[in-house]
């Protein structure tokens, strides 16, 4: 664990305030399932984790794997629905666009309850996921609360920020103003230095799925598994369109899980192909079905790609879960992919809106078993080194404790009791 010169840190028990625009709406809810795996851990060591969340049609404040989540309400339920599901950058552009009327109140609203709870629990440490918007709702509890903030990118803030030229400065202020920043990958790291400045720590996240390597299942009909949204820098439509090369060569089934606003529409694209027996949309699975389906795959493929707004995988958790189960990858290298996939080491490479290139690498894999048992294992092996969850924790709490120190060294308090110290 971290060691500080300052006496007065107690970094056995911290009191942990995470700022977030999505969180599980129930314990069946497999929104954001690597949040709630970190969560869960820090509270796993003692510290107390509290979530600020907006509210989501009406819900209220509940708790979740024994964390408060405290929901804030920004608009009458009919209308709040801007987070969740696709989450708001994927639904404000495309679902509908009088989303971003919600945004003020947004703000609003989760400064109010901001800093109301900071106020009132007196936090050590503020953790504030995706910095636009949230970096203003964590800059009003540092105010209220006089706690440091620790500014989490994700990538899709980026996205936004080139599409709209007021969101930038607004970011950029953020990232300077907090005390720590920390991200998800290399790639997104670049994007804070080039708008900020900032040097980020990076800090991945791992599986969530508890899956465990099994032997290549060596199928007669090759089984290509995709799991994800379906939004378009996901590029699935790109995934299907190789189907009919992969098709040419040896037979073979894609099945895609999850859900999202192109579902229709990569359906349609499916039967025009006359893939309609061929391609199979399973919609959202529980965890024992993933990791079923993981289980029986010959190779998983992430065809992310950078959409026209400029957005793409910030990390991406499938090939990690693949990696999880023994299973080979193949993948575009775009975004934060290349951080988990290293071409021809732990997985394939291929230039991203390119169906043959796809159809190319999947059936690489597929012609050699021996070969892609080597990249999974390998895969595993990499992903157990750099993206273990225990490590993992380690590095927030490492992060946590400079950004209270460097916020004491800075703003030094006379009768400072012990950081992590119960109220009583």
């Amino acid at each position: 664990m971290f060691q500080t010169p300052d006496a007065n840190v107690d970094s056995r028990h911290l009191r942990i305030l995470v700022i977030t625009s999505t969180y599980p709406r129930s314990d069946g809810d497999y929104a954001v399932p690597w949040l709630r795996e970190s969560l869960s851990r820090l509270a796993a060591r003692g510290h107390e984790v509290t979530v600020l969340a907006p509210s989501y049609r009406g819900l209220r404040s509940h708790e979740i794997d024994g964390i408060p989540v405290h929901r804030f309400r920004y608009w009458p339920r009919r209308w709040e629905s801007l987070t969740h599901e696709e989450g708001a950058t994927n639904k404000i552009p495309v679902v509908n666009p009088l989303f971003q009327l919600l945004g003020v109140p947004y703000i609003a609203k989760g400064s109010l309850a901001s800093g109301w709870l900071a106020a009132r629990r007196r936090f050590d440490v503020i953790h504030s996921h995706w910095p636009f918007p949230h970096g203003i709702m964590a800059a009003t509890a540092r105010l209220f609360g006089s706690a440091p903030v620790v500014a989490n990118c994700h990538g899709a803030e980026f996205a936004l920020a080139r599409r709209k030229s007021w969101v930038r400065p607004v970011l950029r202020w953020a990232l300077r103003s907090s005390e720590m920043v920390v991200c998800n990958s290399s790639h997104t790291a670049q994007e804070i230095r080039a708008l900020s400045g900032r040097e980020a720590r990076i800090i991945p996240y791992g599986s969530t799925v508890r899956g465990r390597p099994t032997a290549l299942p060596l199928n007669d009909v090759s089984k290509i598994l995709f799991t994800g949204r379906l939004i378009e820098r996901k590029g699935v439509e790109y995934l299907i369109a190789a189907m009919p090369l992969i098709l040419a060569q040896r037979p073979a089934i894609l099945q895609i899980t999850g859900n999202g606003h192109r579902r229709e529409s990569l359906e349609r694209f499916a039967n025009s192909l006359g893939l309609q027996d061929t391609v199979q949309f399973l919609g959202f699975v529980s965890n024992e079905r993933l990791d079923q389906l993981y289980a029986d795959c010959d190779v998983y493929v992430n065809p992310s790609i950078v959409d026209e707004r400029g957005d793409t995988e910030g990390l991406g958790v499938g090939p990690l879960e693949a990696f999880a189960h023994g299973r080979p990858v193949v993948a575009s290298a775009v975004g934060g992919i290349t951080d988990v996939v290293k071409h021809q080491e732990t997985g394939l490479l291929v230039p991203e809106k390119d169906e043959g290139a796809l159809a190319r690498g999947i059936l690489e894999v597929l012609a050699d078993p021996s070969r892609a048992a080597g990249l999974a294992m390998a895969g595993l092996e990499y992903a157990r080194q750099w993206f273990d969850w225990g490590q993992i924790t380690d590095r927030l709490e490492e992060v946590y404790m400079q950004a209270i120190v460097d916020y004491r060294a800075r703003r030094p308090r006379p009768h400072t009791a012990p950081v992590g110290a119960r109220l009583q």
